[in-house]
């Protein structure tokens, strides 16, 4: 990436580590990201926002700041839990959405993924593929957002994080499908400060909403590192455009972390892009 393609974000104060987690850094966010969602509430003449809730500390923030923004009266928590072992987040957003005030529906979609499998059963293609259900899941959860939303006149509010954003941990046409990404730009370790600032309940810190398929970790222990080191990697080589060395040297990891880092983006850039079409290869 040539300096002159850099992405734009956030202008906020960082630390050393590339960052923006101090006191004023996460004061100036919570200046700016309510009142985003006021003014794209109003640009849009929309009646409210849509918030998925999954028990995760990015769906915390996000309804938190849409609560600072345009308060709980015009706020719509979703709760959509699949399988069994979404019970227990699901009760921790329910909590959440009670903390907050805001008006909160549990919507059951293994009833929903149950005709899926069984409708594309019929057509003879498998439909054990644990990857292509788990994204199959997301696309229904994207489908009811915007239902409601529709339904509403509201917008959907995104929850991704732009660590997860550049590592392509999400599902492609799922979690990304919403109106406005409050967190396109911060790191998974900035909203987690964020969450401190904001008395967020920290049982929740610790939560990750995208671990690896089949390992069950994370993406930075898939990468024998921590969040922080992460995210200033992530920091370092896109909004920086260092070089892998001087990542390296920076962040105090090897440089073969930062090589596998910059491979793992350019492995799923096709998630962050519009579709290819004819004329973009002329």
């Amino acid at each position: 990436m040539s300096k002159s393609t850099h992405p734009r974000t956030l202008k906020l104060p960082r630390e050393q580590h590339g960052l923006a987690t101090s006191t004023a850094a996460t004061r100036r966010i919570q200046g700016i990201l309510p009142a985003f969602l006021e003014k794209k509430l109003i640009d849009a003449e929309a009646n409210g926002l849509v918030v998925p809730l999954d028990g995760s500390v990015e769906s915390a923030v996000a309804a938190a700041l849409a609560v600072d923004g345009i308060g709980a009266e015009h706020v719509t928590g979703l709760v959509m839990p699949v399988q069994l072992s979404d019970e227990g987040p699901a009760r921790t957003a329910e909590t959440v959405a009670s903390l907050l005030d805001i008006d909160c529906h549990r919507i059951h979609l293994q009833p929903v993924l149950t005709a899926f499998q069984r409708a594309v059963g019929e057509t003879g293609e498998p439909t054990d593929d644990l990857v292509a259900m788990q994204n199959a899941s997301e696309r229904v959860r994207m489908a009811c957002k915007y239902y409601v939303a529709n339904s509403k006149n509201e917008l959907v509010v995104g929850t991704v994080s732009r660590t997860d954003r550049l590592l392509g941990s999400v599902a492609k046409h799922g979690e990304n499908g919403v109106d406005l990404s409050l967190f396109g730009d911060l790191y998974r370790t900035e909203i987690e400060s964020l969450a401190a600032a904001l008395a967020v309940p920290s049982d929740l810190l610790n939560q990750s909403t995208h671990p690896v398929k089949d390992t069950g970790a994370t993406d930075a222990a898939e990468l024998g590192i921590d969040q922080q080191a992460l995210d200033s990697i992530l920091h370092f080589v896109i909004d920086r455009d260092y070089s892998a060395s001087v990542v390296a040297d920076k962040v105090g990891v090897g440089e073969s972390v930062v090589e596998r880092t910059i491979q793992w983006c350019a492995s799923t850039r096709h998630k962050r892009h519009t579709p290819p079409k004819p004329s973009m290869d002329t």
